[in-house]
């Protein structure tokens, strides 16, 4: 059985990482500059890599994978269609994806600070999602 801290980090982790891909599939097609849509694309992995990690872990110790509703991801993706409807530039969505990335590391960070009682996996899942992010941010600072 996995304790408390363990599943707060690992659920989070997969949350974040699943919000993540969620934004990510919403603007892929809205890149028009080739290196960027690498980018994205990469990143896309990363998070994906990230998500499998942490449900794998959750599994191992008989949690319960928790996604995000329907509707959370509907309402996400509505929302990132609104933002660019007005505004598709390459600059506009590094500047969105920068801004998703940096709340995934201060809640990431927050928790990681909360919870030094997390074993050894599941800390270290969690500081990959940061030290991931972080690189991202670093990346679409070049587009904007």
């Amino acid at each position: 059985m996995i304790g408390n801290v363990d599943l707060d980090l690992l659920e989070k982790t997969y949350q974040n990482a699943s919000i993540g891909i969620t934004a990510i599939e919403a603007v892929l097609d809205k890149a028009s500059n080739k290196e960027f849509n690498n980018d994205l694309h990469k990143q896309l992995r990363d998070y994906q890599e990230l998500a499998d990690k942490s449900k794998s872990q959750l599994l191992l110790g008989g949690a319960e994978v928790k996604d995000k509703s329907f509707y959370d991801k509907a309402m996400m993706k509505g929302n990132i269609k609104m933002n660019t409807l007005i505004n598709s530039s390459d600059s506009h969505i590094a500047q969105m994806v920068i801004q998703g990335s940096t709340m995934g590391v201060t809640q990431m960070t927050r928790l990681l600070h909360n919870n030094k009682d997390a074993d050894g996996v599941s800390t270290q899942i969690a500081k990959e999602f940061v030290k991931k992010e972080e690189e991202n941010i670093e990346v679409m600072k070049n587009y904007l």
